[in-house]
């Protein structure tokens, strides 16, 4: 009985110390993790878009302008930055597997944008639920010919932070979305916002 004892005291001791030094390990990262330390503005980000250089966090980043859908569309693009280019006449497709970071952008003829952007975001999760996929949608823009929205959506590989966008221009209505993994959002997905205003800006 006593022997047991003393090997429950033990056991209980060195998950006390095992608990300790995890949440000591914890401090650390966040004290140390430029994440933790260092938080981003819209309007900074936009400006360091249009400048062409921008460090987020500890990654710089370069922006270049690209256009798209045989010249009709003009984006910033970050150099260096995707490994997967898919380039069609009517859509493109861009993904970082590395930074989980992906861009799509589609071209449909339009005479007229005749959705509110209130239904345009209602529509959006009514189609995920019928999917059987919840969308939870947040903060919500239009600015002349550019509308967006973002949302938090499920994954099998976590949740994904998305800003979806659309733009019309010359009887062409161009739908896309950014996004990037949730826990990234005040970072890499308040860069995406930037970029979809930087987006409009460039083809107004």
């Amino acid at each position: 009985m006593e022997k047991e004892m003393d090997l429950a005291i033990a056991r209980f001791i060195r998950e006390y110390r095992e608990q300790q030094e995890q949440e000591e390990r914890e401090r650390l990262r966040k004290q140390y993790d430029p994440k933790e330390r260092i938080t981003y503005t819209l309007e900074e980000l936009i400006e360091g878009i249009r400048s062409g250089s921008q460090t987020l966090y500890l990654l710089p980043l370069t922006f270049e302008p690209r256009t798209l859908l045989e010249g009709r569309i003009t984006i910033p693009f970050v150099k260096d930055f995707f490994d997967v280019e898919d380039i069609e006449p009517e859509g493109v497709l861009f993904a970082s597997n590395q930074r989980k970071v992906a861009f799509s952008l589609a071209v449909s003829p339009c005479e007229k944008v005749k959705q509110p952007l209130d239904e345009w975001v209602a529509c959006t999760g009514k189609a995920f639920g019928e999917m059987k996929w919840s969308m939870k949608a947040e903060r919500k823009k239009s600015m002349g010919s550019m509308e967006y929205f973002c949302y938090l959506m499920p994954t099998p590989q976590g949740r994904l932070y998305n800003v979806a966008f659309r733009f019309h221009k010359k009887g062409q209505l161009y739908a896309g979305v950014f996004n990037c993994p949730e826990e990234d959002r005040r970072g890499m997905g308040l860069l995406l916002e930037a970029m979809v205003y930087v987006i409009q800006e460039m083809n107004d």
